[in-house]
Protein backbone atom coordinates (compact mmCIF):
# COMPACT_ATOMS: atom_id res chain seq x y z
CA UNK A 1 0.00 0.00 0.00
CA UNK A 2 1.35 3.43 -1.09
CA UNK A 3 -0.31 6.54 0.54
CA UNK A 4 -1.03 9.43 -2.30
CA UNK A 5 -2.54 12.04 -1.10
CA UNK A 6 -3.40 13.13 2.76
CA UNK A 7 -6.19 15.97 2.94
CA UNK A 8 -7.38 17.58 6.21
CA UNK A 9 -10.97 18.47 5.48
CA UNK A 10 -13.32 20.72 8.36
CA UNK A 11 -12.94 17.96 11.42
CA UNK A 12 -12.16 14.86 8.93
CA UNK A 13 -8.46 14.00 7.45
CA UNK A 14 -9.28 11.84 4.20
CA UNK A 15 -6.28 9.39 3.11
CA UNK A 16 -6.03 8.02 -0.66
CA UNK A 17 -3.91 5.23 -1.20
CA UNK A 18 -3.33 2.60 -3.62
CA UNK A 19 -3.26 -1.22 -2.83
CA UNK A 20 -1.16 -4.04 -3.74
CA UNK A 21 -3.96 -5.22 -5.86
CA UNK A 22 -3.24 -2.25 -8.63
CA UNK A 23 -6.76 -0.04 -7.47
CA UNK A 24 -6.78 3.19 -5.17
CA UNK A 25 -9.08 3.34 -2.19
CA UNK A 26 -9.71 5.98 0.41
CA UNK A 27 -10.21 6.14 4.65
CA UNK A 28 -11.45 8.99 6.57
CA UNK A 29 -10.49 9.80 9.85
CA UNK A 30 -12.94 11.53 12.05
CA UNK A 31 -11.91 14.11 15.00
CA UNK A 32 -12.37 11.24 17.73
CA UNK A 33 -10.10 9.17 15.53
CA UNK A 34 -12.64 7.06 14.25
CA UNK A 35 -11.70 4.97 10.60
CA UNK A 36 -14.24 4.91 8.40
CA UNK A 37 -12.78 2.31 5.30
CA UNK A 38 -15.07 1.41 2.53
CA UNK A 39 -14.83 -1.08 0.81
CA UNK A 40 -15.46 0.40 -2.54
CA UNK A 41 -12.15 0.26 -5.42
CA UNK A 42 -11.42 2.81 -7.84
CA UNK A 43 -9.11 2.92 -10.66
CA UNK A 44 -8.01 6.39 -9.96
CA UNK A 45 -6.39 8.70 -7.55
CA UNK A 46 -9.13 11.31 -8.62
CA UNK A 47 -11.95 9.11 -8.16
CA UNK A 48 -11.29 7.97 -5.08
CA UNK A 49 -10.42 11.63 -3.86
CA UNK A 50 -13.67 12.82 -5.36
CA UNK A 51 -16.09 9.61 -3.21
CA UNK A 52 -14.00 10.45 -0.11
CA UNK A 53 -14.66 14.10 -0.50
CA UNK A 54 -18.28 13.41 -1.32
CA UNK A 55 -18.94 10.73 1.82
CA UNK A 56 -17.43 13.60 3.83
CA UNK A 57 -19.73 15.88 2.86
CA UNK A 58 -22.44 13.84 3.65
CA UNK A 59 -21.46 13.10 7.34
CA UNK A 60 -20.76 16.76 7.48
CA UNK A 61 -24.54 17.82 6.93
CA UNK A 62 -25.65 14.80 8.69
CA UNK A 63 -24.04 15.77 11.62
CA UNK A 64 -25.56 19.47 11.19
CA UNK A 65 -28.81 18.08 10.75
CA UNK A 66 -29.08 16.62 14.19
CA UNK A 67 -27.86 19.66 16.04
CA UNK A 68 -30.75 21.49 14.58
Amino acid sequence: MSIIKILSIGKFTLAVFYTSSDYYQYSIIDEYGVVLEPEDIFWTSEAAEQEGREAINIVSRDAIALLT
